[in-house]
């Protein structure tokens, strides 16, 4: 195998692949990306056997058929600092490789190309068609809420449902909700799946870069799910479980509503937090005719408060909050102004769109 590719272009698909990457794995093969040449394609391929991630990259002339899996890290690191000339690969004996460019030569040793996992064979058994920014949009209003607690695990992603034109992303911690809905291109059989909190990260970096490339999910064999765009493919093992049924505890609509101006009232939750601590995450909301009070009173710190004119008619009431659970929203919705239902001191807090839902449990006054 002998190829020749532009730095930047090489640079990009290692970009794309190597956040699959294992470093820790007991497999030292799961730290290695597997580059395959087949016709006028250089294939990248890395996994870490929960989610793999594949990415086409073309080049001028046909190398023919050949692979070799390099260290991912080391590999990247290296091209990065190339200049941005051709680079030449080369395949060598014992599974090492020379890479140059310009003046400078480099050998790598790898590992043999047959011990890397194989990619599952994309037999898909029906098909979901959505435009990258209805996904990304539903992954932004809603991956923020997935768990990192490693007790629930079913929590530790986002429940996926498709029915019919409609598609349906929902991420839960158990202290807050969110629910974000979309129209679909085009469905195939309907689709309840769970998906880890690594695949949305990942695919919510990817889709960035490719805007104008329709998104073709589909269910694979062995509780697997492929996600198709452009010259990527990732496909994800699925989380075994049943999801919370969060319809049930979506609040019924509220006549008591507070609104305020988004950015206003991001910079103020933001001011009064750098008062919280580890032990003390609590911020006080007091509402009053057409006022909020945000307050902080730390003993270890200090204290903050902040005053805030908002459209407020309902009976004075005093809350508590995490104050992060308001500024992870609060950043991704594309809102001059914040309209959020409350019912008592004690019930969720709730920002109720036609295609968005968002639920926060308050905390416990001390």
């Amino acid at each position: 195998m002998k190829l020749s590719i532009p730095q930047a272009s090489l640079l990009k698909s290692l970009q794309v692949v190597e956040r699959a990457v294992n470093d820790r794995s007991a497999l030292p093969i799961l730290a290695n990306i597997l580059l395959e040449t087949k016709g006028n394609a250089l294939w990248l391929t890395a996994t870490d056997l929960d989610v793999g991630i594949r990415f086409q990259a073309s080049l001028r002339e046909d190398p023919g058929v050949g692979a070799i899996t390099l260290p991912a890290r080391r590999l990247t690191s290296l091209v990065r600092e190339l200049p941005n000339e051709a680079v030449m690969l080369e395949a060598k004996k014992n599974h090492a490789a020379t890479l140059s460019c310009g003046t400078s030569q480099f050998r790598i040793q790898g590992l043999p190309p047959e011990d890397f996992p194989m990619f599952p064979e994309l037999e898909r058994e029906s098909v979901v068609t959505v435009s990258p920014t209805v996904l990304s949009g539903l992954i932004a209003r809603t991956a923020f809420a997935m768990s990192m607690e490693e007790t629930r695990f079913i929590l530790n992603g986002a429940l996926l449902k498709v029915q019919g034109t409609t598609m349906t992303l929902v991420a839960t911690d158990g202290r807050r909700l969110a629910v974000s809905t979309g129209v679909i291109a085009a469905a195939g059989k309907d689709l309840t799946v769970v998906i880890p909190a690594k695949t949305i990260r990942e695919l919510n970096r990817l889709l960035d870069g490719f805007a104008d490339e329709q998104v073709t999910i589909a269910p694979l064999k062995d509780n697997q799910l492929l996600f198709e765009f452009g010259d990527v493919a990732i496909i994800t093992r699925l989380i075994d479980g049943q999801f919370p049924p969060y319809e049930s505890v979506v609040p019924a609509p509220s006549n008591i509503t507070l609104t305020a101006k988004r950015l206003a009232l991001a910079a103020a939750i933001r001011r009064v937090s750098l008062m919280t601590t580890a032990t003390s995450q609590a911020v006080v909301f007091e509402l009053g005719a057409n006022k909020l009070v945000i307050s902080k009173e730390s003993p270890e710190l200090g204290s903050a408060r902040e005053e805030l004119d908002v459209a407020y008619g309902g009976p004075a009431m005093t809350l508590a909050f995490n104050p992060e659970f308001w500024l992870d929203v609060l950043k991704v919705l594309a809102l001059e102004d914040v309209t959020i239902e409350l019912t008592a001191s004690d019930k969720p807090a709730v920002i109720r769109l036609p295609e968005f839902v968002y639920i926060v449990l308050p905390m416990k006054l001390s």
